[in-house]
């Protein structure tokens, strides 16, 4: 299956909304980005609607389709009846004219398909081969049954849909051609790419996406098209509806092919009744199936775009138009072309109750009481959401309450044990909180200043400069009652009026100053007095040394002279 619902990355906020209002938990989040899961996504639509942040971006083929027209072959559109809940006021000649403007060969109902449809319905009852029929034109509810209830596909009525049942006739008719459909549908797109459905559309637009085709290409409704195609069975117009496909068979068909009629809409509506038929087959019944609340006329276009599903059923009609009088052809000239359906469920594995256990204890859920079940994930418990951790689907991190307990467990942890005060104050100075470390600098209980101002805080002007400037004020001072020397930081915190103070303890620090410039004075004068001793033996050895020079000149020049020619011996001086 292609994404057909993407996602916009940058918008993506983690918010987690798609996952809790997908009934089927199609959405894995990863890397924190909610992606959808094609293979078990039903394309209701849901995701793209409530996601706040409009992060979802829908395939959108119209420019495929015009490289189509131009190819040159042929190309015919297919319009679902629920165009008159959204082009409300126009005629069907308007849009052939429009449409054909914008490069189609023909343009039809698809309720011409409807009709063929019916036909293929009534023959299934008439032959009761099947103990119950699930009957639909919506290809959503053939993906929910593939996908998610796949013990229950012997029920689905092998018919092609009014879409591709209307491209068959269209080919049979027509020759060699290309077949593009719009309507209000998203799972319309995959069912024209699944060769299971038939293969006979090439492309699938939504009806806002041929609007917007209309303004750039400058095309308005306006003049009717001369040779506008009509539909031989207008009845088949109503198949929008909840209980269109009931409509256009005999009032009396069913009962009479001892089948109970009965209608389904809505997701949820439809998976309730799945469930229930998986539990406990009945028998006999023929179940209309619209995976949209209002039928088609409540598609996710639809209701993306603000158009409420039972007004827009005041537009529908089965009363004949005037080119209804010469249809182009009956659709109940068809053969037959049975829908092929197939088991498509995900293998996502059955998790064994110990990776199960590990998962929850893993975000603090040690027992069954410690399951708050709240659904900020996304998964209706938690259970669910350690399954989908297990499946790759979910991340650990997606608990809000662990998260939550954890983030203040860790706060908490730092402030308790924290070597320096912490005093939150409110905006008149009374305290709010305050560490253990806060209480012993201090000697206060937090009983007891809990709401009071701290004596030791009275006259600080620190407050105020920090609420005037902005800034973090920084002081210091002694605490004579209490023998220490302390350094503040008070800051003001503007969005939540209040003050923080930050108060560390640093008498043992200016003890340790103290004591250090002593040392540094006794060291100084020290090596004041080694230095004077020094100097003074330095100046005795120069004397001595000086008298001991004297002498030694005379005693050489004495001997000099003695040892010298001609001179007498004896001792000169």
């Amino acid at each position: 299956m292609s994404n057909i619902i993407k996602l916009n990355t940058k918008s993506c906020q983690s918010c987690y909304k798609c996952i809790r209002d997908c009934p089927l938990k199609a959405i894995e989040f990863r890397d924190n980005l909610a992606q959808v899961i094609p293979d078990e996504c039903v394309l209701c639509g849901t995701c793209v609607r409530c996601c706040p942040q409009n992060a979802r971006i829908l395939q959108d083929d119209t420019e495929k389709v015009r490289e189509l027209i131009s190819s040159g072959k042929p190309v015919y559109l297919s319009v679902a009846p629920s165009w008159t809940g959204w082009w409300k006021g126009k005629s069907f000649a308007q849009l052939s004219k429009a449409f054909k403007e914008l490069g189609f060969t023909g343009v039809e109902e698809t309720a011409i398909g409807a009709a063929a449809a019916t036909h293929e319905y009534a023959a299934l009852m008439r032959h009761k081969k099947m103990k119950n029929i699930i009957a639909t034109a919506c290809p959503s509810v053939v993906m929910l049954v593939e996908r998610h209830y796949p013990e229950l596909i012997k029920m689905l009525a092998p018919v092609s849909s009014p879409m591709m049942a209307h491209a068959r006739l269209m080919r049979e008719t027509y020759g060699d051609i290309k077949v593009v459909f719009v309507g209000p549908c998203l799972s319309k797109m995959e069912e024209a790419s699944d060769p299971l459905a038939g293969g006979m559309v090439n492309h699938a637009l939504t009806f806002d996406s041929v609007d917007r085709w209309m303004v750039r290409a400058g095309v308005e409704f306006g003049e009717e098209d001369s040779e506008v195609c009509g539909v031989a069975e207008p009845v088949s117009r109503l198949y929008p509806e909840p209980t269109g496909i009931l409509k256009t068979l005999a009032p009396a068909e069913t009962a009479d092919y001892g089948y109970t009629p009965l209608a389904v809409d809505g997701l949820e509506s439809c998976m309730d009744l799945l469930s229930s038929l998986r539990k406990n087959e009945p028998e006999g019944l023929f179940i209309e199936a619209n995976l949209c609340p209002g039928g088609c006329l409540g598609g996710p276009v639809m209701r993306m775009h603000g158009v409420n599903a039972t007004l827009a059923s005041g537009t529908l009609s089965d009363t004949p138009r005037p080119e209804d009088q010469s249809p182009a052809r009956s659709a109940g000239t068809t053969s037959s072309h049975p829908r092929v359906f197939q088991n498509r469920r995900p293998d996502l594995g059955e998790p064994s109750e110990e990776d199960i256990r590990r998962v929850l204890r893993s975000i603090g859920k040690f027992t069954p009481e410690d399951e708050l079940n709240c659904s900020s994930c996304g998964y209706p418990t938690c259970r669910d959401k350690a399954i989908a951790v297990l499946r790759g689907k979910a991340d650990i991190s997606m608990c809000m309450p662990y998260l939550k307990a954890r983030a203040e467990n860790i706060s908490s942890t730092v402030i308790e044990n924290s070597p320096n005060a912490i005093i939150a104050f409110d905006e008149d100075l009374g305290v709010l909180e305050l560490n253990p470390r806060a209480e012993e600098i201090y000697g206060v209980s937090r009983e007891e200043c809990m709401g009071q101002m701290l004596p030791a805080f009275y006259g600080e002007t620190g407050f105020d400069e920090a609420k005037n400037k902005g800034v973090i004020v920084e002081a210091k001072e002694t605490l004579a009652d209490r023998g220490r020397t302390v350094e503040k930081s008070i800051i003001y915190i503007r969005e939540h009026h209040m003050y923080l103070a930050f108060v560390k303890d640093v008498t043992e620090e200016d003890k340790q100053e103290e004591q250090l410039a002593e040392l540094r004075g006794h060291t100084i004068e020290t090596a004041q007095k080694v230095i004077d001793k020094q100097m003074r033996v330095a100046q005795e050895i120069a004397s001595l040394l000086g008298e001991t020079t004297a002498e030694t000149k005379v005693a050489l020049s004495n001997l000099k002279h003695s040892m010298a020619p001609g001179e007498e011996a004896g001792v000169r001086s």
